[in-house]
């Protein structure tokens, strides 16, 4: 009887020293997947109240568009344990501000912007940059909204933490943009539920803007970088979705492709799926893909990992550029184009 008391004893001191840290690891588990944002905010349109331009500028015949997958401003640090502070984060704000300004975009569309993030000093990034640049109008999508991500692993003191983050399109014009869609991809298949659980969702931001009083979609994508069949999967998806609207509207799709097809860890090439569409046309010619027009890595661009497409039956492209003087605020650089809407 002793004996048998002290095993159940036993028993019980165990699995209590194995149900705490399981218990622990749960709890932390529910609240760290979970956001704070409201989800009802994940498509929000906002103003940011900046001067409203004048009707020459509105009715100017060209416009310009940039694509900038911003790496939430953290340069060639960018998910790396490599440390940085609220100084290193701010002097690239300056420089993309500067950057921005000299180039006076009517729209641009970010990929990997925060808006209140542990990683990046909690500052409201796309509202930082609309301010400056007087973008007047933005449509988010958030697509990281986590109170803990454990990443980069070790050490604890470098992982990323609250994490609300995303895509914004920011518009110059003072016509609030009419419609914003927020559109989950497919998320990687074979990665296990924990780590899809803590990992961003990828998307596809579909907007209606009015450009002189006309409407254009504007389709805003940062497609997965780290598996190729899935990253098939989502082009194809949003090359569906694109030409469904362009049986109707003039339409443009930029953003972060996640291909180059000078890059030797390919082998489908997604970015082909797009190439291959009848409907579209890429803004930079095949020809300069790769180092002639590349935007990846930022020191030493050599991939061309980021794409303007636009239906050539309803747009003309005037010209296209690489913004260079961004620099290494990201670890991309941005791609502007400047176009026409045709009659």
């Amino acid at each position: 009887m002793q004996a048998e008391r002290l095993m159940k004893g036993w028993l019980k001191g165990l699995s209590l020293l194995v149900g705490l840290p399981v218990g622990a690891i749960a709890l932390f588990y529910i609240w760290g997947t979970a956001g704070s944002y409201g989800q009802q905010n994940y498509a929000a349109v906002v103003n940011y109240l900046q001067t409203p331009l004048n009707e020459g500028e509105v009715a100017k015949p060209t416009h310009t568009i940039v694509s900038y997958n911003i790496g939430y401003l953290s340069g060639l640090a960018n998910n790396t344990t490599a440390e940085t502070d609220s100084a290193f984060f701010e002097a690239n704000l300056q420089r993309v501000t500067a950057a921005l300004q000299a180039v006076k975009p009517d729209i641009v569309a970010f990929q990997a912007i925060d808006f209140a993030s542990k990683r990046s000093y909690h500052i409201d990034q796309a509202k930082a940059i609309a301010q400056a640049v007087n973008l007047i109008n933005g449509a988010l999508a958030i697509s990281w909204d986590k109170n803990y991500v454990p990443f980069p692993y070790w050490p604890p003191a470098a992982q990323f933490g609250k994490i609300v983050s995303g895509q914004a399109i920011l518009s110059r014009w003072p016509y609030p943009i009419q419609s914003n869609r927020r559109l989950m991809l497919e998320k990687v298949a074979s990665n296990p539920f924990y780590y899809n659980a803590f990992y961003l969702d990828r998307l596809a931001q579909v907007s209606e803007i009015l450009v002189g009083g006309k409407p254009l979609m504007v389709i805003n994508v940062h497609l997965e970088a780290f598996d190729e069949p899935t990253r098939v999967k989502q082009t194809q998806f949003v090359r569906a979705i694109a030409e469904d609207y362009a049986k109707t509207y003039p339409v443009i799709v930029l953003g972060d492709f996640n291909s180059s097809l000078n890059r030797p860890e390919e082998s489908a090439f997604s970015i082909n799926v797009m190439k291959d569409s009848e409907q579209f046309a890429s803004a930079v010619p095949e020809a300069d893909w790769g180092k002639a027009m590349a935007t990846f890595p930022s020191n030493q661009p050599e991939y061309t990992l980021d794409y303007i497409w636009y239906t050539p039956s309803t747009i003309e492209v005037v010209s296209t550029e690489v913004i260079s003087a961004a620099g290494e605020a990201s670890d991309h650089l941005p791609l502007m184009m400047e176009f026409r809407l045709k009659d």
